[in-house]
């Protein structure tokens, strides 16, 4: 009732689709199947590392076109980012998908 976290919003959008993918960005992480970053399609997940945590990650969904959409934090709105963006360039750990 908080609306997402990064992981719930890709729990959600996988489940309308009908793909269960773990609940914590990390274990998405290491169950996803891998994906080169220069393979990426939409639907596949891309992953962040958070600066100043251990194993704690941030993960979006690829839209195409060097973009992702994500839950920037439980409360704020799920937006639309750029890979490109140097904080995210700086902080991508990879690429997974479910399909």
């Amino acid at each position: 009732d908080k609306g997402f976290d990064c992981s719930g919003l890709v729990v959600f959008t996988h489940a309308r689709a009908g793909i269960q993918v773990p609940r914590k960005a990390l274990d998405q992480f290491s169950h996803g199947l891998r994906v080169a970053a220069d393979d990426l399609k939409p639907a596949d997940l891309v992953f962040f590392k958070t600066p100043g945590r251990k194993k704690a990650f941030h993960v979006g969904i690829y839209t195409g076109n060097r973009e992702f959409i994500h839950a920037p934090g439980r409360g704020r709105t799920v937006s639309r980012a750029r890979l490109d963006n140097p904080y995210f360039k700086k902080h991508f750990m990879g690429a997974r998908t479910f399909l």
